[in-house]
């Protein structure tokens, strides 16, 4: 539902800028793009009670993306979105509540947990210089990228699945978690307009301190492809 509500409202934004620059034609033309990234989390280290599994760990991202051409060979890239990161664990550890509310990381007593993901929701600000071998008009062709990345935690929630008689429980905790409210990173791209892989290295640990008091506090770094000028 929010990844949804993100799309239509970005898409909506996206034609009423051309709109009102078509009415406006005296005004700078600022084309920008919808950039959509679907990747794989990998963390730099396991903790003790959480170990992640990779494949199962998903990462979507999406940017309102701005174009300044700087010259034929280097243009300028801001963009302004969300980024959706899925963190699956293969141990039976996970975020509780007890009935005061406080929150600590445990199992459930004789329970084995068919599903346990973490989930994280932030608001992004990359920007990107990029680089095209053969120069480029409006951003087309070929091109190496690499820039900076901010964003600050709007959402956090874990959920777990376990068997239960016949059927399957599901329960979720929407909680900070201990997440880092903040998280800061760089990034690389190469391809071309529409479609490039990219690397993502965040620098900010995961966790604003260990979430099992193993002193071990990982950061993420995210590969993925990228499907961009809708």
């Amino acid at each position: 539902m929010i990844r949804s509500s993100v799309v239509v409202l970005l898409i909506f934004l996206t034609f009423s800028s051309f709109a009102q620059q078509s009415d406006r034609p005296s005004q700078p033309d600022l084309k920008g793009d919808i950039m959509l990234d679907f990747g794989i989390n990998m963390w730099s280290e396991d903790t003790e009670k959480l170990r992640l599994d990779m494949w199962k760990s998903n990462s979507f991202s999406i940017y309102y993306n701005r174009m300044f051409k700087l010259n034929n060979k280097f243009t300028f890239h801001p963009a302004v979105g969300f980024g959706f990161e899925k963190y699956a664990f293969n141990d039976d550890y996970t975020w509780l509540s007890d009935d005061q509310g406080d929150i600590s990381l445990d199992t459930l007593n004789g329970v084995n947990l068919s599903k346990n993901k973490l989930q994280t929701t932030y608001f992004e600000i990359p920007l990107e210089l990029r680089y095209y071998p053969w120069s480029t008009n409006t951003g087309e062709g070929v091109f190496i990228g690499a820039g900076v990345i901010g964003g600050v935690r709007i959402n956090t929630v874990s959920k777990i699945k376990y068997p239960v008689g016949d059927g399957l429980a599901k329960e979720k905790l929407n909680h900070r978690l201990g997440v880092n409210d903040y998280r800061y990173g760089v990034q690389a791209r190469i391809g071309w307009r529409t479609f490039h892989v990219y690397y993502k290295y965040y620098l900010s640990n995961v966790f604003s301190s260990s979430p099992d008091g193993s002193d071990i506090n990982p950061t993420t770094s995210t590969f993925g492809i990228n499907f961009s000028g809708f």
